[in-house]
């Protein structure tokens, strides 16, 4: 999907979309400024946003605040959405990142009921996150 990752987006359009006020976008970027790469482009003294991106920095936040250290929610975030997911697919990481912990998988959300959880859980609605920001980022490029 070429919109999926052409950077296209003002950091202002970039924190409406994900939600975020510009001034959290301004601080996460900061907090970020050696991986920026993975998450947004610079072109002079301005940055622009795909909406990968927008949805790599979305799921990222909710996955700080749930415990996970900001770089690791970004790469989590980031190794997660190469495609965009089916709008049904769930991330699921274990609730404490310790070493061998294991790392985030995405599930359809049909197959919640039947996994057998043996330990605290973190389960971000992925799917919906991204096609939400889908959905506003056609407004915004009309």
């Amino acid at each position: 999907m070429n919109g999926w990752t052409t950077r296209a987006f003002t950091a202002a359009e970039a924190a409406a979309l994900c939600g975020l006020h510009r001034s959290q976008l301004d601080l996460l970027i900061h907090r970020a400024k050696d991986i920026a790469v993975l998450f947004c482009e610079k072109r002079g003294s301005r940055r622009w946003f795909s909406i990968r991106d927008i949805s790599v920095l979305r799921i990222a936040f909710d996955l700080e605040r749930a415990g996970r250290t900001w770089l690791t929610a970004i790469g989590a975030a980031f190794d997660n959405l190469e495609h965009p997911p089916d709008s049904d697919a769930l991330l699921i990481a274990p609730a404490v990142q310790k070493r061998g912990c294991g790392l985030p998988r995405i599930i359809p959300d049909r197959d919640v009921p039947r996994q057998n959880f043996e330990r605290s859980e973190i389960i971000v609605p992925i799917g919906r996150i991204v096609s939400d920001i889908l959905k506003r980022a056609e407004h915004v490029a009309v």
